[in-house]
């Protein structure tokens, strides 16, 4: 678990070296998520997760900004390896535990960090050998984190399906821009697509509770969307589902409380909306 911590947190060091800010970052013991730590945590970031992205004022993020960001658990992996082994000769310790860290870190450094086909490996070879889809998913990503980016920018500048990411972008953008006009009805009127079908369901989850919190009855097959993305880091959506199920108001008090539950201020700022429009 502390290997693993340790890992993460050598994600979140070159992440800062290279001018991007923290989204999330995950272990066993809990979940830092938008500025607020979490001791509830979906299965599915329980064994460790980062995300950062890169202020647009600092410029657009870069392949070598990707590559450093991703080879920093790795990095941090050999930094104890290298730490332990010192400790183990240079105190002539034999202990199984000590044993253990350093195997821990040598795995976890060469299967997350060296594997072609694992998640930080996969990324930083498909980079070197010059395939960018990631580049512009990261780009994408940057424009929706940033909360000095407004609406105008991200529909302007993000174009359609370029990425895993661009479209919900745009839909998250087009929603806030309605806000912006007071055009709430527009938001739920209006059907969004988007060709990641999860990130479509994403978009529908903001467009149904903007049904409810303008006055609107919600079916219960509306309220199912809340069900079904109710997962990883939009666990919050778990307790819309709830709300809509059993009409409990404790829920919303519960929820109008906090600042902050879901990854990007983006997105927050479009939920908070939403909870203070139902109440």
């Amino acid at each position: 678990m502390l290997t693993v911590i340790f890992h993460e947190l050598g994600h979140c060091f070159l992440a800062k070296c290279r001018g991007m800010k923290i989204s999330i970052i995950s272990g066993l013991p809990g979940m830092y998520m938008n500025g607020r730590w979490y001791l509830k945590i979906p299965i599915y970031f329980s064994f460790g997760a980062m995300l950062a992205y890169k202020p647009l004022k600092n410029g657009h993020i870069t392949k070598n900004d990707i590559i450093w960001l991703n080879l920093g658990g790795a990095i941090f992996n050999l930094i104890a390896i290298t730490i332990l082994l010192l400790i183990k000769y240079i105190f002539d310790i034999e202990d199984s535990i000590l044993n253990f860290a350093i195997w821990m870190n040598l795995i976890i450094g060469i299967v997350t960090g060296l594997n072609p086909v694992a998640a930080d490996g996969k990324s930083i070879w498909n980079l070197m050998r010059g395939k960018t889809d990631e580049l512009k998913f990261y780009d994408s990503m940057n424009y929706m984190y940033d909360p000095e980016v407004g609406s105008a920018r991200i529909l302007k500048e993000i174009d359609e399906n370029r990425d895993i990411i661009a479209n919900y972008s745009r839909n998250l953008a087009w929603i806030e821009k309605n806000i912006e006009k007071n055009s709430i009805s527009k938001i739920y009127e209006n059907e969004l697509y988007d060709t990641e079908e999860f990130n479509q369901k994403l978009a529908r989850a903001f467009q149904t509770l903007y049904k409810a919190a303008d006055g609107h009855q919600i079916t219960e097959k509306e309220a199912e969307i809340f069900h079904e993305v109710n997962m990883s880091v939009y666990f919050v959506f778990g307790d819309i589902y709830e709300y809509f199920k059993t009409g409990n108001d404790k829920i919303l008090r519960k929820l109008e409380k906090q600042k902050s539950w879901l990854p990007s201020h983006r997105e927050d700022m479009l939920f908070q909306t939403a909870i203070q429009k139902l109440s």
